[in-house]
């Protein structure tokens, strides 16, 4: 039983990624909904080139930015608005009221 139960898992045949796409084996493929776990990324990442392990890899464009350009940013973000509490010095964006 055991046996005839592994054989109808199928197991040993790649897993339908998309129409075509075949996938790697030893998965089980679950149809749900589009609507149930909506993305606006693809997580299914596709390279064209070699496959060889000494090739490099290609620059990540998607999800590239680290740490310290998230910080760098940060940083221009708060310097710019410094910059600009500092120069109005109470021009237009100030209200005294008396």
């Amino acid at each position: 039983r055991w046996l005839s139960f592994l054989a109808g898992l199928r197991l040993d045949e790649g897993v339908e990624f998309g129409e075509g796409d075949l996938g790697i084996a030893g998965g089980i493929q679950v149809w749900e909904p589009a609507s149930a776990n909506v993305t606006t990324v693809d997580m299914i990442r596709r390279f064209g080139g070699s496959t060889s392990t000494a090739a490099q890899w290609p620059q990540d464009e998607i999800g590239g930015e680290d740490d310290a350009d998230r910080f760098g940013r940060l940083e221009k973000m708060i310097q710019k608005a410094m910059k600009r509490m500092s120069s109005s010095g109470g021009g237009k964006g100030s209200k005294s009221g008396s």
